[in-house]
């Protein structure tokens, strides 16, 4: 299939979890009085069905090497900003600042330089490569004790 595809699903799946997480987490703003246990009733059905989405997202972006690690973070950082945004202003009806807005472009920024290895090849240093999952990867511990010591056994990756 088509890698554009894949950036499809994974995108369409990470913006309805983290849509979902962050409506779940603005909801009972609107009863200043409701108990906790009654916020945690009306909360944790959008947390399951956040992990569910956010499940297919993730393995997706690991399956087919969309993203890194440190991209899945800024996406969610600025996904759950934009959301933060629009949920204020539509539904808790605040105002927008400037700081806002330059928040989010900074953020915009920081991850167009992480996805596109930017200051790496401005600075000549070379870009790691993903490591697919089927391939086993070789890590060597330098560790000078004894090898059966309990520190030894989980650094192994074996």
């Amino acid at each position: 299939m088509n890698k554009i595809i894949y950036y499809i699903q994974f995108l369409a799946s990470f913006i309805i979890a983290q849509s979902i997480s962050m409506w779940g987490q603005f909801y009972t703003l609107k009863y200043p009085n409701i108990s906790m246990f009654k916020a945690f009733l009306m909360a944790i059905p959008f947390a399951w069905l956040d992990w569910f989405f956010m499940t297919i997202a993730i393995s997706l972006g690991h399956k087919y090497n969309l993203v890194s690690e440190t991209q899945d973070t800024f996406l969610l950082i600025i996904t759950q900003f934009i959301l933060v945004l629009i949920i204020n202003h539509f539904f808790l009806k605040q105002v927008l600042s400037k700081s806002d807005i330059i928040a989010f472009f900074v953020i915009l920024l920081a991850f167009a330089i992480s996805f596109s290895s930017l200051v790496s090849k401005l600075m000549g240093i070379p870009i790691p490569k993903k490591v697919k999952k089927n391939e086993k990867e070789e890590v060597e511990h330098e560790h000078k004790g004894d090898p059966d010591d309990e520190l030894a056994k989980r650094l192994r990756l074996d």
